[in-house]
């Protein structure tokens, strides 16, 4: 795993991104009648911004590592490429064998790769996800 650690976080911030351009556009959280708003008058959150949003995005990332593969080169070299559709085309360069021992270990330790790096970084991602929300919404 170590010669595709620079694969693999390009495929989790290629996965993030391609989770923040389909992703539907949902209502404002509406906090105005929660318990702790009473007496308070509460608030409306942008959904953009909204924590709700940021946890559905980061628990979502590190599932969506099983539509990935790792394909190798004419020259040798390796790489992670999605190889699922879902959502729009795809284009595998190199050779990539689904279905064997090796694809499956690949894709696991991608995953597992995956929530270390999200686990190690949460507020970072979350962060940058809120920027990505207050970008759209502007």
């Amino acid at each position: 795993m170590d010669e595709l650690k620079c694969s693999a976080c390009c495929s989790i911030v290629a996965e993030l991104e391609r989770n923040l351009e389909t992703e539907k556009p949902k209502m404002n959280v509406d906090l105005r009648n929660t318990l702790t708003a009473r007496g308070a008058g509460g608030k409306r959150v942008d959904w953009a911004v909204s924590e709700t949003r940021i946890l559905e995005q980061i628990e979502q990332l590190c599932p969506g590592m099983q539509h990935y593969g790792v394909t190798t080169q004419a020259d040798g070299s390796a790489s992670f490429q999605r190889h699922s559709v879902g959502g729009g085309s795809v284009h595998i360069s190199g050779t990539m064998r689904i279905g064997t021992k090796k694809y499956h270990q690949d894709r696991l330790q991608l995953q597992v790769y995956c929530d270390r790096l999200v686990e190690e970084h949460e507020d970072l991602l979350g962060e940058a996800i809120k920027m990505a929300g207050l970008a759209a919404a502007a």
